[in-house]
């Protein structure tokens, strides 16, 4: 996925470089439209693989948690 990332950033500035090239109004609307497509690829892409790493890291530090209590973590009191 991060392969992606940096593929979909880097088609969005060669996008966003063909701005400078276009000769009509009208290849600077299609540059713009494409350059604004692969960002928002990227954004999807970068938005997806943080929420991943940050849901692993949880999964990792409730795991930890749950060692050290010797059980499933719980803020419940037992009931009686």
């Amino acid at each position: 996925m991060p392969l992606y990332m940096v593929l979909f950033f880097v088609l969005g500035l060669i996008a966003f470089a063909a701005h400078g090239a276009g000769d009509g109004r009208e290849a600077l609307i299609i540059a713009s439209i494409v350059s604004g497509v692969f960002f928002a690829c990227f954004l999807i892409l970068f938005a997806v693989y943080w929420i991943g790493y940050l849901l692993k890291e949880h999964a990792v530090w409730l795991a930890g948690r749950q060692a050290e209590s010797g059980g499933p973590a719980s803020d419940q009191q037992p009931e009686e």
